[in-house]
């Protein structure tokens, strides 16, 4: 929705504009006529509801951390503490959050809970051992909101649009901002250039990548007078007991780590203003997908007929 004086009511999330490179009927369904999923009460705990848990647990674990410390780099020697102290807590604070239960609330919520509290307290040391590798890291901010205006042409003239995203956490270390994105499953790193980011008919399209780069565009925009490397990670919680691990973003193409969303922000910036205008562009129809697979589990494909 763009208001009489060019300016965008909405804001476009990197989810979003997936949905849309995913079909443009689900974008159309899901955006633009509003018809929500069915809101069901889930017995089992799925990887969505875990990974919304693990995101309040580390937030509220970092949190509690700087507010008992009052500062905000933390050093090799303060994560034996947080291991044992401060994880359990900081995921009941999580299933609270997650559960809307009140301060006093009893949460022995299944079995089943018990099981998540379990592992999720597994995936939480191990993300402290790989912190404390990289550390000494100074926290700049966790779950925070950022936003940019992004123009694009139209039929009706020059549009500016509002972008936004949730960034999990951004933390400095020896001089590079990293913006980290905590993912419940199994995502890649690597892709093959800028353009396969945003090429619906790539059936390896990486949405992750797609994503933390946009958070790149988000973090410049609002910080605008930033000249450190802006380095994307993604902390896929699948990957982090490998040995090996790493959570940056490599490009096939060139063969390397990206070091910097600004040495991409203008290849990157170009096929978002592309896909964007087509979105605005009223001779592009909100057309179903050909990639049958992804109607599979859409949860819209009764509406389309697929």
């Amino acid at each position: 929705v763009v208001s009489a004086e060019g300016f965008s009511q909405t804001s476009f999330s990197p989810s979003a504009l997936s949905v849309y490179l995913d079909c443009r009927l689900k974008f159309y369904l899901q955006y633009l006529a509003n018809i929500q999923e069915k809101d069901e009460v889930k017995e089992e705990i799925d990887a969505a509801v875990f990974g919304n848990i693990a995101h309040y647990s580390m937030e509220f674990l970092y949190d509690g951390f700087r507010k008992r410390k009052n500062r905000d780099v933390l050093e090799k020697g303060d994560f034996e503490d947080l291991r044992k102290n401060w994880v359990f807590p900081s995921i009941e604070l999580g299933v609270r959050k997650f559960y809307h239960l009140e301060e006093n609330a009893d949460t022995k919520l299944s079995g089943q809970m018990a099981i998540v509290r379990d592992v999720m307290q597994k995936y939480m040391v191990r993300l402290l051992e790989i912190d404390e590798e990289d550390a000494p890291f100074r926290l700049l901010s966790m779950e925070k909101a950022h936003k940019a205006q992004f123009e694009v042409n139209t039929v009706n003239g020059i549009k500016k649009i509002s972008l936004k995203g949730f960034i999990d956490r951004v933390d400095e270390k020896e001089g590079t901002i990293r913006l980290i994105d905590y993912k419940s499953g199994g995502d890649k790193k690597d892709f093959s250039n800028v353009a396969s980011l945003f090429d619906r008919d790539d059936k390896n399209r990486n949405k992750a990548a797609m994503q933390t780069m946009y958070y790149g565009l988000l973090y410049q925009a609002m910080h605008p007078e930033n000249s450190k490397p802006l380095k994307p990670a993604l902390f896929n919680f699948k990957e982090i007991f490998k040995e090996d691990f790493n959570p940056y973003l490599k490009n096939k193409e060139q063969k390397s780590e990206v070091q910097d969303y600004i040495e991409y922000a203008v290849e990157y910036e170009s096929a978002l203003r592309k896909m964007l205008e087509e979105m605005y562009d009223p001779e592009v129809s909100f057309s179903q997908t050909d990639n049958l697979e992804k109607c599979k589990y859409c949860p819209y494909s009764e509406i389309c007929g697929r």
